[in-house]
């Protein structure tokens, strides 16, 4: 026997004894083998035989890859072609270096590298996510909003108005002289207008500048707006502003978009019960304005409203002019949009070209029903079982 017989046989007795790990690709168990080498170069064949089975496997070394293993770099993978799930593990440096020496050109697996396919696949979620964000849920809200029931409308604005402020510690104000004022209020406003569903009008115990309207003509002013008005008329304009909102179920759009943008987001972060979205929801609907589109509308329709029920349009240009100079934009909560934006000089003097002709019309209430809404959350309301005297929890059966 010549030396280089004598030398490949060592190189196969050494590798016959040497053991490495074995994925087939196909049952997640590790399985034991047997490396040996068949001749060298282009045509060698690398042997696997397993432990246990005495099966054998023969991977010839042109379709050899070499595979970089993520987590550590004190091992070996090979694969048996580019697209084989097959992999074998070896960790003994003995048994590589003889690997290499008869196989020296192992070609890595095409296209290994995961970071380009990892940013890649990142790509395409995001964009996926943000066309399901920005696109879909706008478009299905928007469609949402115009085929839901007015009785589950209305139904959807009281559970969110339970859900919102008393979360907020907030409760209804129902002082009986001040809710008569606020009823008034709204008769006159509503009373040529065909609404799919009767205003609900209600004042809360919230000291922020601020109301809301919820779906189904759920209309909620925070106590800190009626303390900061000095005209009922004031009040009248914000209310014909919201009425605005709720003629355009701007309400509905804004829970519908809210909650399956919450909804989606809950799913990538693990929120499947969706508590915490439901929070960022009632979060949105009390510090985000809605749409710059939505509000223009909203103004528009509450300039013309105002003109019809004889009170001047100029109220609500009044209102945040004075907010503005006093420096309480800060404070305006869902009319953030008003003075976080650099078009409220131009929506101001727009509401004050409206004013057109003098309005002739009698005030909106008196100066005994105006005293009585800004006394509202007064002691004298219908005593309740809360803490605070005058105030019932907002979890009652809402005014009709």
């Amino acid at each position: 026997m010549n030396d280089m017989s004598q030398q490949t046989q060592l190189f196969t007795t050494k590798l016959g004894i040497t053991y490495a790990e074995f994925f087939d690709g196909i049952r997640p168990a590790i399985q034991r083998v047997s490396v040996t080498v068949e001749g060298s170069g282009p045509d060698a064949v690398l042997e696997l035989k397993q432990a246990d089975t005495d099966e054998t496997l023969r991977w010839h070394a042109v379709d050899l890859r070499l595979v970089p293993d993520q987590a550590r770099d004190d091992d070996f993978i090979f694969a048996n072609g580019d697209d084989n799930p097959a992999r074998l593990i070896i960790r003994d440096y003995d048994a590589l270096k003889e690997i290499f020496t008869a196989i020296p050109h192992v070609r890595a697996v095409r296209g290994h590298s995961s970071f380009p396919r990892l940013m890649a696949m990142m790509g395409g979620a995001m964009i996926a996510f943000a066309a399901i964000l920005f696109g879909l849920i706008p478009f299905m809200a928007d469609r949402g909003a115009e085929m839901i029931p007015p009785t589950a409308e209305a139904q959807m604005g009281a559970s969110v108005f339970e859900q919102i402020y008393p979360a907020m510690g907030a409760y209804e104000c129902t002082d009986p002289a001040g809710q008569a004022a606020l009823d008034r209020m709204e008769a006159r406003l509503t009373r040529d207008l065909d609404l799919p569903y009767p205003i609900t009008a209600r004042v809360v115990t919230e000291p922020s500048i601020n109301a809301t309207a919820l779906p189904g003509g759920h209309v909620t002013f925070h106590l800190g707006l009626i303390e900061v008005a000095e005209s009922p008329e004031e009040v009248a304009a914000v209310f014909a502003h919201e009425i605005g909102h709720v003629a355009h179920p701007d309400g509905t759009r804004a829970v519908l978009r809210s909650m399956g943008s919450f909804g989606v987001i809950g799913l990538v972060y693990g929120d499947f019960l969706g508590a915490s979205a439901m929070a960022a929801v009632s979060q949105q609907l009390l510090n985000s304005s809605y749409s710059r589109a939505a509000e223009e509308r909203a103004d528009a329709y509450a300039q013309d409203l105002l003109v019809a029920s004889g009170i001047s349009p100029a109220a609500l240009t009044v209102f945040f002019e004075r907010l503005q100079n006093s420096g309480d934009v800060a404070e305006l909560g869902i009319f953030q949009h008003f003075s976080t934006h650099p078009e409220l000089a131009d929506r101001i003097a727009a509401s004050a070209a409206a004013v057109g002709p003098a309005v002739a019309g009698p005030p909106i209430l008196t100066a005994e029903e105006w005293a009585a809404l800004q006394n509202i959350c007064q002691e004298n309301a219908t005593p309740t079982a809360s803490t605070q005297p005058g105030f019932t929890p907002s979890a009652a059966p809402s005014k009709g």
